[in-house]
């Protein structure tokens, strides 16, 4: 009796290696071996640049896209100091005031702790005798103060005035008046509290914008302490 359970095990195992058989001959003769093993192979091959590729990548670079429209997702940036827009005949079209991308604040809006300049564009008689409050001082404190100046004079300055305020700036090549600054006769011809009220409002002839809008008061009178030391260091 358990010969017999036994030997039914068997059967059925011996039934299913048959099957198994046959199967894998049916498949044999539709994909033969060599198929399987170029797919392996190609697949590998995919990995193996995929790997290589993310290795080598340089992740200082942008990844590269391909958008059908781009402008659809990744608009034009307005750029300061530009006129954003189209021309029509003698106007801009554009959302912004004027086409300009460098605006005003919105009015009676303030920074935290922003100071006021009290006296008018006009009112340039009444800035004659003002001294600066940092003209005196020295050691640390100097050296830090003449090394923001240069550092606004370099970012507001010298693109109109030139290099060290010498003058022969890209922008004369355009018609734009910008005057030497650093020499003996500016410095002579000018109180810190004029060059204040100017670098405030700017020039009444309107050779120079007003600069109160992106120079803090602080670095103006920073900005004039080096402008006198260029002004000393001037041989004319």
């Amino acid at each position: 009796m358990i010969d017999k359970a036994l030997n039914k095990g068997i059967d059925v195992a011996h039934k299913r290696l048959d099957q198994a058989h046959a199967v894998a001959l049916k498949l044999h003769r539709k994909v033969p071996a060599r198929y399987w093993i170029a797919t392996g192979a190609l697949i590998g091959a995919i990995v193996a640049g995929c790997i290589a590729g993310y290795l080598q990548r340089d992740f200082g670079k942008r990844n590269l896209e391909y958008q059908p429209w781009p402008d659809m997702s990744i608009s034009k940036a307005a750029e300061s100091q530009m006129v954003y827009g189209r021309a029509e005949g003698d106007k801009i079209i554009s959302p912004l005031p004027r086409g300009a991308t460098d605006l005003l604040p919105p009015e009676g809006t303030v920074y935290a702790g922003q100071q006021f300049y009290d006296l008018a564009a006009k009112e340039i008689d009444k800035a004659k005798p003002r001294t600066s409050p940092i003209a005196g001082i020295g050691g640390a404190d100097r050296d830090a103060a003449l090394a923001r100046g240069k550092e606004v004079f370099m970012h507001v300055c010298q693109a109109c005035h030139g290099v060290d305020g010498i003058g022969q700036a890209p922008v004369t090549l355009y018609g734009v008046p910008a005057p030497t600054i650093a020499n003996k006769l500016i410095r002579d011809r000018y109180t810190d509290g004029e060059l204040f009220h100017i670098i405030t409002h700017g020039t009444q002839n309107g050779n120079m914008p007003a600069h109160a809008a992106h120079v803090k008061i602080d670095d103006r009178w920073k900005v004039i302490l080096y402008l006198r030391k260029l002004q000393q260091e001037a041989r004319e």
